[in-house]
């Protein structure tokens, strides 16, 4: 009778980063504060620049429109896995 002993550091199992889950999840955790970010950032500028150009708020909707392309182009862009590491 045959025994199969395969060494451990050879399976698919042990070969696995044992922090990936926890890097992966801290990305996914990450993404809704780069789209909500994005667009508080762009409206708060836009706000800012009507109080001191003293316009109706077209600013910070023109400005906050920007902010959700912006993090809408940043959130394809992490999960496409086009982001350089390092």
């Amino acid at each position: 009778m045959a025994v199969n002993n395969q060494d451990s550091k050879g399976s698919p199992e042990r070969q696995r980063d044992p922090n990936g889950f926890v890097r992966q999840l801290g990305n996914v955790m990450d993404l809704p504060f780069v789209l909500v970010g994005s667009v508080l950032i762009g409206a708060g500028l836009g706000y800012l620049l009507d109080l001191r150009l003293h316009t109706s708020p077209i600013l910070a909707l023109v400005l906050g429109l920007v902010g959700f392309a912006g993090g809408m182009y940043e959130l394809i862009r992490r999960l496409s896995g086009k982001r350089k590491n390092g």
